[in-house]
């Protein structure tokens, strides 16, 4: 249907029968508005413009309504509908569901002031007495208009609350129409659509007052009681001035968002063509003399902007639930770096909030020896909806490098992925795609590839075997210790262990398993709480999950086969093991720790004088021939929500290859 169709329907809608009783607009006045809102904001399902030449359109409906005379007795519209106290809303609410709702706000608000200056036209051209034109005249008399100069104040005072509503739905109307010239998607990216709100409150009221104002014109036919008028115009004054206050909320909320987007632009073409780091004093609204930035652990020293320049910096940008875990080994890494490069490299902290926690703010501040923001408060909202639509920032924490001479092109946002699997800062300043030089190599999942910048490598020492392992077995791990000290006292060969908790463990549920540990001499341990167990779940993870954005298939990658096999040792209760050298190009031998175990039993394989490469070889030799004839397996992997959507068809069973099962899990870590 065009919008003219819809002019016509909802004037046959407003000349309606109009039944007896007036309408109560001093009642819904008192009403729940913020209710009525809603409703109208769920009936608005817009199409797209549809309405050509907006403004052109407005301005014919202004010389009906606005014509020469505004302050005439004679100015009297005539928009009927059929309405009781509360049919107003009704119809108003009907007007926006079926006919309007396909329309943008202020199309809506437009169509509905043409059928209103439709039928006011008619009617103000009836009420012309002096006309010469007989059909006018004898049309006004059969409508027993004659009254309106034979009643004189009472008319005139209605006719000036009707005129006193015109003026301020057009105001209004004008107003909306000022938020078409906005761009789009700077004005529906508002994060407290305060605006688009106020638009909707004001296109109710608006139609409403329409309504309103076309039932009480109709009732004038033959009308003679000045009691009934005086009630009438103290209401449209009413209706009249709380439209014209909301055209005032309007015109502030548009000057505001203009100003805004005005803004935002400039900050667009600022970091389009920066030149040093002093553009980082664009981001944040401080009062005079204060600085924006502090460094250090505890005792915060107030710094200037100044003071980075010449530098390298990261902007590391994260939400106010960062993982602490995250912050630590950041920091290590931090710190290896600046001991390396002599602060040549720096980081600023900008953490992006909704509501600010001092509590957890200060929580995670204490833990960066770097950069941070003296409050999340001083951010400019502006720079907030920058490094969210242009650096896509969505709460997941990324680091932006900014070169000590500037350059667009080296302003590109990195998730910490990488960083994780190198464990090297300065890899986030590579041109390349951290990703394809992962998988566009022959990866093979070594213990350098899991542990290098978690476990520091002894030079000194003669070759080991590390150990890995895990699970919350406690009797599985007095077992497979027992068997790996057995192998150790057989063979001669150096095996280290480190046991190796899950993420979600809570760390006091295993004390057993420490303690146990820590007085049979069986090595070290890795706590959930601890940046080394950490870190290395979280590069499995984001090795998982650059190999499902590269499309990575388990049934014919081997590497993905394997991270996934590593990743379902985290979900696992059971034991686990994985075997490897530091140093070696040889893919890591890991197994659960049920097949491990039976492996470790057969003694004819593993005896003295076996060296550590032919022990790896022959361990390896023994896991496959024992998975070949297993007859049954329980395999599963839990991902973290940060991972990407995985395609179902790409989960493949490690053992088997047959497609896996999802399953939904809810499950509290305490």
């Amino acid at each position: 249907m065009s919008w003219l169709s819809n002019v016509s329907s909802l004037k046959q809608q407003v000349t309606a029968q109009v039944t007896q009783g007036l309408l109560s607009a001093s009642k819904l006045l008192e009403s729940d508005e913020d209710a009525i809102i809603k409703k109208v904001q769920k009936t608005h399902k817009p199409q797209g413009r549809q309405v050509d030449n907006l403004d052109g359109l407005f301005s014919i409906i202004g010389k009906i309504l606005l014509h020469d005379n505004p302050k005439s007795d004679h100015d009297v519209p005539n928009l009927a509908c059929n309405c009781t106290d509360r049919d107003a809303e009704e119809t108003t609410m009907t007007i926006l569901e079926k006919e309007l709702q396909n329309y943008l706000w202020d199309e809506k608000l437009v169509i509905v002031a043409a059928a209103f200056a439709v039928n006011y036209g008619e009617f103000y051209l009836l009420t012309q007495l002096d006309t010469p034109d007989p059909v006018a005249k004898n049309m006004a008399f059969l409508k027993q208009l004659q009254f309106i100069k034979e009643i004189g104040s009472a008319s005139q005072n209605l006719s000036g609350a009707i005129n006193e509503l015109i003026h301020a739905i057009m105001t209004v109307i004008k107003c909306v129409l000022q938020f078409s010239v906005l761009d789009p998607k700077y004005f529906e990216a508002e994060e407290q659509p305060s605006a688009p709100t106020e638009i909707a409150r004001a296109t109710y009221w608006t139609i409403y007052s329409v309504v309103t104002c076309g039932s009480y014109i109709a009732k004038l036919v033959g009308l003679r009681n000045q009691n009934t008028m005086a009630e009438m115009t103290s209401q449209l004054k009413t209706l009249a001035s709380k439209v014209s206050s909301m055209q005032k909320v309007l015109q502030v909320k548009f000057s505001h968002r203009k100003h805004e987007i005005e803004t935002y632009k400039w900050l667009i073409n600022r970091f389009n063509t920066y030149q040093d780091h002093t553009i980082l004093s664009d981001l944040f609204d401080v009062e005079g003399g204060k600085t924006a930035l502090v460094v250090g652990h505890d005792n915060k020293k107030e710094v200037d902007i100044n003071s980075l320049k010449g530098s390298n910096v990261w902007l590391l940008i994260s939400g106010p639930d960062a993982c602490h875990a995250e912050m630590k080994t950041l920091t290590k890494l931090y710190l290896k770096l600046q001991t390396k490069e002599q602060n040549r490299y720096h980081i600023v902290w900008l953490p992006i909030v909704d509501g600010f926690n001092e509590r957890e703010f200060s929580s995670l501040q204490s833990l960066m020896p770097w950069y941070t923001v003296r409050n999340p408060k001083i951010i400019k909202p502006v720079a907030i909806r920058y490094i969210r639509e242009v650096w896509k920032f969505t709460n997941e924490t990324i680091l932006v490098p900014l070169l000590p001479k500037g350059h667009s092109k080296s302003l590109t946002p990195r998730t910490l992925d990488p960083l994780w699997i190198s464990g090297d800062l300065l890899s986030l300043f590579s041109v390349h795609d951290p990703k394809k030089s992962l998988w566009h190599q022959n990866l093979q999942i070594t213990l350098d590839l899991l542990l290098g910048g978690i476990y520091p490598e002894d030079s000194s020492k003669p070759a080991s075997i590390l150990c890995l392992y895990g699970g919350e077995d406690i009797k599985w791990i007095e077992d497979f210790t027992t068997m790996i000290n057995r192998v150790k006292n057989s063979t001669k060969i150096s095996i280290d262990l480190v046991y190796v908790s899950k993420s979600n463990a809570i760390d006091h549920y295993n004390n057993a398993i420490f303690d146990f540990i820590t007085a049979k001499k069986v090595g070290g341990y890795w706590k959930a709480d601890e940046t080394h167990s950490w870190h290395f779940w979280t590069r499995l993870e984001s090795i998982f999950s650059w190999g499902i954005q590269d499309g990575k298939n388990a049934k014919i990658n081997d590497t993905m086969r394997d991270v996934m096999s590593l990743l379902s040792f985290n979900g696992s209760y059971k034991g686990w093991a994985v075997f490897g050298q530091l140093g070696s190009s040889h893919k890591v031998v890991k197994a659960t720790g049920e097949v491990v175990l039976d492996v470790l039993r057969i003694n004819n394989w593993w005896k003295a004088g076996t060296n550590v490469d032919s022990f790896m070889l022959a361990l390896n030799q023994q896991i496959e021939q024992h998975l070949k004839v297993q007859k049954h397996h329980c395999y599963h992997v839990v991902l973290p929500t940060t991972v990407p959507r995985v395609p179902d068809e790409m989960m493949i069973c490690a053992i088997c290859d047959r497609k896996m099962g999802k399953y939904l899990m809810y499950r509290c870590c305490e």
